[in-house]
This record gives C-alpha cells, sequence and structure tokens, in this order.
C-alpha cells in the first residue's frame, strides 16, 4: 500500500522515511467558546460569515507571527509555529500571535455588541511545544500540511482544559520556560489532561471566561490592528 506522507523540506534534519520530518514547533489551539450559543440565536448563515471574518483575522496573525494554519473546522482552529526557526523563536511568536488574537477579539467585540447588542464572543485556546512530524498527506485531495506527535494532542487537550480551570489561555511548562526575559510572572498549576497519562504543568495565562474581555477601543482600532496583522 502506497504511503501518501511526505517530506515537506528535505534539507531538514531527521528526516525519517514514510513518516515525515522530525522537528521541534510551538503548537496552537483554539476555540470559539459560545459558538453554538450564537448558532442558537443567530441566522446560520450570518454566523459563518461572523466566524470566516474572525479566521481570516487570525490566519493573518498567525501568519504576521511566522506561522502556519494547519486547520480550521467549525470553530476552531489549530497553527503550529517554528516550521523555519528554532522552537524557542516560535514559543515566543506563538505566545505573542495568541495575545494578539486575543486583543483583536476584544477589538471585535467593542464593534459587534454595540452594533447587534449582543453578548461578546469568548475563546480559549492552549499552547504547548515539542517534537513532531511533519509532511504532507493525501487520500483523494491535494496534499495538505500534516503534524503529528503527542505534543499536538497535548495543545489540544489543554484548550479544552481552559474551560475546566476557567482561565481562556493555558500555556505549558515548556513554552514558558522558552519565553523571552520580559515573560510574565504566570500561576502554575500540575493538571491532568483527558487522554494522556502523565500529568502536566502549566502556566494560567489568560483571564476568567466570567471576566476576560475589555471592552475598549474603537471600529477604526479594529481596522488598525487588521492592518498591522499582515
Amino acid at each position: 500500500m502506497k504511503n501518501d506522507y511526505i517530506t515537506l523540506n528535505d534539507s531538514l534534519p531527521n528526516t525519517v522515511a514514510g513518516v515525515g520530518v522530525e522537528k521541534e514547533l510551538a503548537i496552537l489551539f483554539l476555540d470559539i467558546r459560545n459558538f453554538t450559543r450564537l448558532m442558537e440565536t443567530r441566522a446560520e448563515q450570518s454566523v459563518i460569515q461572523l466566524v470566516r471574518y474572525l479566521f481570516t483575522g487570525f490566519n493573518r496573525i498567525v501568519k504576521n507571527y511566522q506561522g502556519r494554519v494547519v486547520e480550521m473546522a467549525g470553530d476552531s482552529l489549530y497553527a503550529v509555529f517554528g516550521l523555519q526557526t528554532d522552537v524557542r523563536e516560535a514559543a515566543n511568536q506563538a505566545y505573542m500571535a495568541i495575545k494578539t488574537i486575543f486583543q483583536s477579539l476584544n477589538l471585535f467585540n467593542d464593534a459587534f455588541t454595540t452594533t447587534y447588542n449582543s453578548q461578546p464572543l469568548e475563546i480559549g485556546a492552549g499552547l504547548h511545544a515539542g517534537k513532531v512530524f511533519i509532511g504532507e498527506f493525501s487520500l483523494d485531495a491535494a496534499p495538505t500540511l500534516s503534524v503529528m506527535g503527542l505534543p499536538v494532542n497535548v495543545a489540544s487537550r489543554l484548550q479544552a482544559k481552559t474551560k475546566e480551570l476557567n482561565n481562556d489561555l493555558l500555556i505549558s511548562e515548556k513554552v514558558y520556560s522558552l519565553l523571552d526575559n520580559s515573560r510574565p510572572v504566570l500561576s502554575q498549576q500540575t493538571v491532568s489532561l483527558k487522554g494522556i497519562s502523565a500529568e502536566q504543568d502549566v502556566r494560567l495565562a489568560g483571564k476568567p471566561y466570567a471576566d476576560t474581555l475589555c471592552l475598549s477601543g474603537s471600529k477604526q482600532d479594529m481596522a488598525y490592528l487588521m492592518a498591522i496583522s499582515g
């Protein structure tokens, strides 16, 4: 049976035949928290347009920080950083990207809640780093980027854990250790993640969902932020 998992760049080290390229990346998962409620209260077409608008902006921000979106599905986004850099730079770029995404969401909410008299949107995000296999995978369609490994699962579970810990951004201790000297002082917890046998040390890098949004700025601020994001 033909294996369609191929390497992205033969010049990268640690290429494993039939699997891909092994490399340390920073991995980001985010999810719109009140998406279901939004679907229940607004026309589906307008919700789809809204999510596309948001994710277009998030994608620009990811690209501006040298990251790449691997997948956007429904109300979730999955991105990686470090394809062309080392893991330390990748972690810092990923951290700055998610903080900018939160800023852009705050500015969006200022305009959105005023215009539509609606509840503000919130997101939850998890950020981790580690060795993964990178390649291109194809079944019947054109090959797409594929990133596989335990760190991907950990990042995804961190995003889900934000609900339980009531903190909208969780970063792993690995990512926190890679941040530069200006890194903030963040509370640490040891948590169990669904499907992951080893407990994980994490840092609470966000805010509680009940008070996660700082509704300041203007539509002009939002346009400016989108412009500088790429």
